[in-house]
């Protein structure tokens, strides 16, 4: 399993109370750049994720200590003028899914809120730091 999954996967079971929102097996965006996140409001897409290696600091020795930082982006949308009621609720637990990665020298998680037309898209980064 993937970084990405795992998340998709606590965020599945951290919202399943919430039943008028559910979680989308498909990647957020389509081959043509269409914002699935927009079009089906109320649903959260998490993407693949990025990782890359990173030199956490040099030793006395002049060797290195890497890990790898992995980071995910998850989207929500919601209608502007008509938020659910429990919506600050559904992002705490949106954000607590990076949780679910153990093994790991930092996870943390931060929300960004884009108000656009009539609708409000959350745009979760999971960021998960191991070390190598």
């Amino acid at each position: 399993m993937t970084i990405a999954s795992d998340i998709r996967g606590k965020i599945t079971t951290n919202i399943a109370s919430y039943t008028e929102f559910r979680v989308s097996d498909e990647l957020p965006f389509t081959a043509s750049g269409e914002e699935l996140y927009i079009k089906n409001k109320k649903t959260v897409y998490v993407d693949e994720g990025s990782q890359e290696r990173v030199q956490l600091y040099r030793t006395l020795d002049q060797g290195s200590v890497y890990a790898t930082e992995t980071i995910v982006n998850a989207f929500l949308t919601v209608d502007a003028k008509n938020q659910p009621s429990n919506i600050d609720t559904v992002i705490t637990s949106i954000l607590d899914a990076k949780d679910v990665v153990t093994g790991t020298q930092n996870n943390e998680s931060l929300v960004q809120t884009d108000i656009e037309e009539d609708y409000i898209t959350y745009t979760f980064e999971y960021t998960v730091t191991k070390l190598i």
